[in-house]
């Protein structure tokens, strides 16, 4: 089994979805999507936090299965600002080495990154341990 399909069982536990359509259903998404993922081996993040947040699910748990199944506590399922940042930036360094994306002449890797953190933060409801800043 690959990860994508691992991911999709625990989506389809999460949200007691039976078959592939229904949870396409509930992540609005086309019918052919989730086999898609799965041929693809590649299930998008938001999806996986949308329903980590709607139903109160350990995203650990959603993306790796080393989590316990169960309901987890919202505060628990908080993220660190920075690490998620520079997680981020790591991955979109590695994407430019790749050459999967460019960065036009100019752009800086944090600067892109964080316009993607705010552009989650408002499409979907991310949550942050919020730590004061060494500055502060």
């Amino acid at each position: 089994m690959n990860d994508a399909q691992g991911i999709v069982d625990r989506l389809k536990t999460s949200t007691n979805s039976s078959t592939n359509t229904n949870l396409a259903k509930i992540l609005k998404v086309g019918g052919s999507t989730i086999r898609t993922w799965v041929v693809r081996d590649s299930v998008p993040i938001d999806k996986c936090m949308e329903i980590s947040n709607q139903y109160n699910k350990s995203i650990e748990w959603i993306l790796t299965g080393n989590d316990e199944q169960g309901s987890t506590n919202q505060s628990n399922n908080k993220i660190d600002r920075e690490e998620f940042k520079n997680a981020l930036m790591e991955g979109l360094f590695t994407a430019t080495q790749l050459r999967a994306i460019k960065i036009e002449d100019g752009g800086k890797i944090g600067d892109i990154a964080d316009i993607l953190m705010t552009e989650l933060q408002e499409k979907h409801p991310v949550l942050f341990n919020e730590k004061q800043s060494k500055a502060s």
